[in-house]
């Protein structure tokens, strides 16, 4: 167990340690401890907030992931189960199309994150209000016709603005995810996030485990089941609403994860929650290392963690019908 431990704490370690020196520009390692001229600039006002933000992302990302697993008793759901990523990207590319064709309202560009995160919270009460009567699979259905419906207008905007502006890849790199330039500012709230749902989760993390056993289980112990589903998808909606409203959608680090974990610890909530948070962040950071211009160029984030995600999820899926089969 303490080998184990120690081998997820020492790639945490190394990924920070090749994240703040990798990437757009090379910062020397004596500068990493002693950063002085144009190098103490960039790790301290761009590199070191930015890497901080991507662990952090992508800690939250996959305690949420392994939250909704639990609670909806499904291997491949993910934080964006109730709309919240296709919703707030709607609302981050409808700010673009009104400035585009100079439509009413066109300065809610200038306010474009906090546009985003109201319509992530829009659809995350839209899907709450379609599947809380169908229970665990009203609710991902609900959160899947939500996300097709966010998605379609999602795509209508762009063709309409891609026909007046052909050259639209910051829009498509922000949809895609985007870890770039984060302000201290953005440390700090995503830090109080990060403390809150990881705080919340340490202190249910007995009744998790419950509702993810059986609902009548967790009725005979005095928890009612569909309401703390509800309460559950509503502090991640909001956070992870949160998260997509300024660096845009970052896939399958939820899904991924806490596979990886199960395979080195149990399943339960108290074990797999903090692990997934640690791995999280690793997978994240490496992730965001190979993506933001470590290679000469910039590739979204989204694209290096589907590679991940697929073997893990052709994995998952096989293994579910062999077991159907027996």
């Amino acid at each position: 167990m303490k080998l184990k431990i120690m081998f997820f704490v020492l790639i945490l370690m190394l990924s920070f340690l090749l994240s703040l020196i990798y990437g757009s520009v090379k910062i020397p390692i004596q500068d990493i401890f002693r950063p002085e001229g144009v190098y103490k600039i960039i790790f301290l006002e761009i590199r070191l907030p930015t890497v901080i933000s991507a662990a952090i992302i992508g800690a939250v990302l996959s305690i949420s992931g392994a939250i909704m697993q639990l609670l909806l008793r499904n291997p491949l759901l993910d934080p964006y189960i109730s709309g919240t990523a296709s919703g707030g990207a709607f609302g981050a590319v409808l700010s673009y199309f009104l400035l585009a064709f100079n439509l009413p309202f066109s300065w809610i560009i200038y306010v474009s994150p906090v546009i985003a995160f109201v319509f992530a919270l829009f659809s995350t009460f839209l899907t709450i209000a379609i599947g809380r009567k169908g229970g665990v699979y009203g609710i991902v259905i609900g959160g899947v016709v939500i996300s097709y419906i966010f998605s379609s207008l999602i795509t209508i905007l762009l063709t309409f603005m891609e026909i007046r502006y052909p050259q639209v890849p910051p829009l498509v790199f922000w949809l895609l995810g985007d870890i770039q330039v984060i302000g201290w500012n953005y440390v700090i709230i995503l830090a109080l996030l990060s403390f809150s749902i990881i705080f919340l989760a340490i202190k249910f993390s007995r009744k998790i485990d419950l509702a993810s056993i059986s609902d009548e289980m967790a009725y005979s112990s005095g928890l009612n089941p569909s309401k703390f589903r509800i309460f559950w998808i509503s502090i991640i909606s909001i956070i992870t609403g949160y998260i997509v409203s300024q660096v845009g959608i970052i896939g399958f680090i939820g899904i991924i994860v806490p596979h990886i974990v199960r395979r080195f610890f149990s399943g339960s909530s108290t074990q797999l929650i903090p692990f997934s948070a640690l791995l999280g962040s690793s997978v994240l950071l490496l992730s965001n290392l190979v993506a933001d211009g470590s290679l000469g160029f910039k590739i979204p984030i989204t694209a290096i963690t589907s590679l991940i995600a697929s073997p893990i999820i052709i994995y998952v899926l096989v293994k579910g019908i062999a077991n159907q089969g027996t």
